[in-house]
């Protein structure tokens, strides 16, 4: 994952100018440069030698620190995805029960359509989407939003929550 030159200069004896060099040398993350290790930062113009151990363990720590936020995400969106399904599929559920003979029309087809549209929006996001991306879990959190409180309105406003939840989810980055 690539760092901003910000988070690379909280290693303590990195300066902008550091970061600038580090950055020409291909060590655009935390990760990098502890591969790059001893050897690879002795290359690097104007790095004291005697702050490279100290930069490495550093970076070490700040490497697994990022990882494990970033799983954290994934994890906290896969959570959310996943009740939003559980949301679409226990709202279809209902619709269906509480408005057999209207399903059969036309409104019925146009439901049926948001219905597969929505679940295969949040297929597509599940599948190759940004998983740890802030904008797709907002798109998740805007769709929620859409579909709370459908259980019980009319057939009409089920099809218009459905419509703008599938919107929300699809703004999501792909």
């Amino acid at each position: 994952m690539v760092q901003t030159a910000a988070e690379l200069q909280q290693l303590k004896g990195i300066g902008r100018i550091l970061v600038q060099r580090l950055l020409e040398a291909g060590l655009d993350s935390f990760a990098k440069i502890v591969q790059a290790g001893e050897e690879g930062l002795k290359k690097v113009r104007g790095l004291n030698p005697r702050n490279i151990n100290s930069i490495l363990e550093q970076a070490k720590l700040l490497s697994k620190a990022s990882h494990t936020g970033r799983l954290a995400r994934v994890e906290a969106l896969q959570q959310r995805l996943s009740e939003v399904k559980e949301n679409v599929q226990s709202l279809a559920e209902t619709t269906r029960q509480r408005f057999p003979e209207e399903l059969t029309g036309k409104c019925g087809k146009k439901l049926t359509s948001d219905l597969v549209r929505i679940e295969d929006a949040l297929e597509q996001m599940n599948n190759g989407g940004k998983k740890g991306s802030k904008r797709a879990a907002k798109a998740l959190s805007k769709a929620q939003k859409r579909l709370a409180g459908l259980e019980g309105a009319s057939l009409k406003k089920v099809h218009k929550g459905l419509k703008k939840a599938r919107k929300a989810v699809l703004s999501a980055p792909k």
